[in-house]
């Protein structure tokens, strides 16, 4: 968890500086993506909303929620539900203080410039913070019902997987809809991850109260 943070983290470093600078190549990725938006209307614009779902702040917070208050009720420990608020806390007041800071031009305009003016002052687009919550909630998710069910490291690597899609496949809607430039969704899913694998690493370390004994109780239940 401590290396997914560090290279996430260093991966968001570096595709801000890219953005920043706006090097070619970085302009030529964002402009490829405009191939991908769909008009008003459209079946396939009905399924982009769907898409962005997965990265619905209120949604993507319910649905961790419930499986922390659940985790609490079942192994006595308010951990997965510290571990939600606070994760959530920092991944926003991260992705908040970026935004201040970047002024890009939207899709709609054709061009990714950055620091644009006739954009400063506006909510930023960068780094996307459907993305960032969508990388962080769908990880965070993964580890709690792990946890939980001490699962087999096959098992475990699916559902990292699954976690990456479901994040590529909310980015590929937001680009569907012309939301956002393809840099602002992969840095805000790079932000997303390193905060989660940070907060992750944090509370392996720490022994979530009564686990231990909800676990043998249950194989006493078992034997029995």
């Amino acid at each position: 968890m401590i290396a997914i943070a560090i290279i996430s983290a260093s991966l968001a470093s570096w595709t801000t500086y890219q953005v920043a600078f706006e090097r070619a190549w970085i302009l030529r990725l964002d402009k490829a993506g405009l191939s991908v938006q769909v008009e008003r209307g459209t079946s396939a614009r009905d399924l982009a909303e769907l898409f962005i779902l997965l990265g619905q702040r209120g949604l993507v917070v319910a649905v961790l929620l419930v499986a922390a208050v659940w985790l609490h009720r079942v192994t006595g420990s308010w951990h997965p539900v510290a571990l939600v608020l606070l994760g959530t806390l920092a991944l926003n007041i991260v992705v908040a203080a970026m935004k201040l800071v970047m002024a890009r031009s939207r899709p709609n305009s054709g061009e990714p410039r950055f620091l644009n003016p006739d954009t400063l002052g506006e909510i930023g687009l960068f780094p996307s913070g459907h993305a960032a919550n969508a990388a962080f909630s769908w990880l965070v998710l993964l580890y709690l019902l792990s946890r939980k069910g001490a699962w087999p490291h096959w098992a475990s690597a699916l559902g990292g997987v699954i976690a990456i899609a479901l994040t590529a496949t909310m980015s590929l809607g937001s680009m569907m809809l012309g939301h956002h430039w393809l840099t602002d969704l992969a840095t805000g899913a790079f932000v997303g991850w390193a905060i989660a694998a940070a907060f992750i690493a944090g509370d392996i370390k720490v022994a979530w109260a009564k686990k231990d004994n909800w676990q043998q109780a249950k194989s006493i239940t078992a034997t029995n």
